[in-house]
């Protein structure tokens, strides 16, 4: 696409989540949808859940984007260049309000950098993955 509004500024913020009708991510900056990928690394990484749509998912039973990543994409961080000490990060707006760190179920919010990954399983079904690298306990309480 030669539309310069789609292209993606890396010196600004973009906004990443899960597609729920692509089966990808999505990635937004300034109000538009300026990508649609199955990897993408951000530094300066902040999670979000936004508490409204959240309620709203609780009270339909039914999925509806409320969640993602803010951060700077980082296109240092390759197969070849991934951090060995990264830590898995999970959503689940029906047993958390936040993000957090799958091995020890805290809260996170924000990280220097996370990757995330989407994958397709043998069922055709896709299945999406957070990889943050952990920081010290007083950068993720408010």
């Amino acid at each position: 696409m030669d539309d310069d509004r789609y292209k993606i500024d890396e010196s600004r913020r973009v906004y990443v989540y899960k597609n729920l009708h692509k089966d990808c991510y999505s990635v937004r900056q300034d109000g538009l949808i300026k990508l649609h990928t199955h990897n993408i690394c951000l530094w300066d990484a902040h999670f979000r859940v936004g508490k409204k749509g959240r309620e709203r998912v609780l009270n339909e039973k039914r999925k509806n984007v409320h969640a993602g990543v803010s951060g700077y994409i980082d296109t240092n961080w390759d197969d070849e260049n991934y951090p060995d000490n990264t830590r898995s990060v999970i959503y689940n707006p029906y047993k958390y309000k936040s993000f957090v760190d799958g091995s020890k179920e805290t809260p996170i919010y924000w990280s220097s950098r996370v990757r995330l990954s989407h994958g397709v399983l043998a069922n055709g079904k896709g299945v999406a993955r957070i990889d943050a690298v952990p920081c010290i306990e007083s950068a993720n309480s408010y």
